[in-house]
């Protein structure tokens, strides 16, 4: 079960952070021998001047998700090998949709019309 967020002794509001930081950027690894795939995996969300909160990612892909996904709500740009991959493919994407409309291939310019809202939404599943 899933806690309710005012259940929560501790809480950070993102609009509190003030950068985020990773490898051997981190307050918990700058002075740390580690091996270099944990330092790899390290990052530290900074807010205040003298605090941090210090992750080591269980693996690159969690890494990515969550440095990628901070760095999103900051305003900062996504640099993860991810994010790089998958801007890669979208533009790769548009380009080919760009290229089957000089092949006299209609595409519509707006979005097919939404599908009717189910009846119900009781289609989760169950506990077994």
């Amino acid at each position: 079960m899933t806690p309710m967020l005012e259940t929560l002794p501790e809480k950070l509001a993102i609009s509190d952070i003030r950068d985020i930081v990773s490898g051997k950027n981190c307050p918990h690894i700058k002075n740390a021998r580690t091996h270099k795939s944990t330092t790899e995996l390290a990052f530290s969300i900074l807010y205040d001047p003298d605090d941090a909160l210090n992750f080591i990612a269980p693996d690159k892909e969690t890494w990515c998700h969550w440095t990628d996904g901070f760095n999103a709500l900051l305003g900062k740009p996504m640099v993860s090998t991810k994010a790089t991959t998958d801007l890669d493919m979208l533009l790769t994407m548009e380009m080919k949709l760009r290229l089957l409309d000089l092949e006299n291939i209609d595409i519509p310019e707006q979005p097919p019309p939404m599908p009717p809202l189910p009846k119900n939404y009781n289609f989760a599943l169950q506990d077994l």
